[in-house]
């Protein structure tokens, strides 16, 4: 089974936001804290998906933010951009945290081996995992650059399974964006799992702590696919229906 990771098993939004109105206000900038966040989030989000479409790399996407970011607060701009995100990004890290529902719904999978797929940085990915203590509990983890394409791309999913060790057809992929995670997975070949937190449309699992029963998982054998149901009369929580 391959897992995203932001908003998936990490609370990625809550971090962004605690994390960037930390640090402004420990750069003690004259700015409405909130506003700016808010700002922050959508300069985050446009160079992010510049870095997603091969247009630049990590370092570069972060470089831009941050001086996109410095010059929208009006402030003196001193030595490489990229060092004000690097600020940014420490109180980030101490903000991650884990949905409540992650250790239990894991615990539940037993030995079943699982496996990162994420959109981010693989070392960065990385970092998240090891900050909030689950690096060792998956078998590889693939980021974007590991392999040269991002979600949607069915070749992200095919290069997890690889390095899974198992193939499509016998691999489930949980994450939070219906469309880009789940609909996708299940176009790569895989059983794509929407994991709807919100809950709304009643749609998806709303909880972790369904997955092991809602895909009919024998935790106990590492090996066991998840079930996968007539695709002709696909039920929520799987997410190959368009939303």
């Amino acid at each position: 089974m391959l897992f995203d990771v932001d908003d998936t098993l990490i609370d990625y939004a809550g971090a962004e936001h605690d994390g960037i109105v930390s640090y402004l206000r420990s750069l003690g900038v004259e700015v409405d804290i909130d506003v700016a966040a808010a700002r922050f989030g959508e300069l985050q989000e446009f160079h992010f998906n510049r870095f997603l479409a091969g247009r630049t790399d990590y370092v570069g996407q972060a470089r831009s933010l941050a001086k996109d970011m410095i010059a929208w607060m009006k402030v003196r701009s001193t030595g490489d951009p990229y060092r004000w995100f690097l600020g940014y990004r420490e109180r980030y890290e101490a903000s991650l945290r884990l949905f409540p529902d992650v250790l239990d719904g894991l615990a539940a999978l037993g030995n079943v081996p699982l496996g990162i797929v994420s959109n981010s940085d693989t070392a960065f990915s990385r970092v998240k995992l090891q900050r909030v203590g689950l690096l060792s509990r998956f078998k590889c983890v693939v980021g974007v650059d590991a392999a040269g394409v991002s979600k949607p791309h069915p070749r992200i999913f095919h290069t997890g399974c690889a390095a899974l060790g198992y193939p499509p057809a016998v691999t489930a992929y949980v994450g939070d964006n219906k469309l880009g995670d789940a609909a996708a997975a299940d176009a790569a070949g895989l059983l794509g799992v929407w994991v709807n937190r919100s809950g709304a449309g009643g749609d998806g699992v709303t909880d972790l702590r369904q997955l092991a029963v809602t895909l009919e998982l024998d935790p106990g054998l590492a090996a066991t696919p998840p079930r996968r149901h007539d695709r002709s009369d696909r039920r929520e929580p799987f997410a190959s229906q368009s939303a």
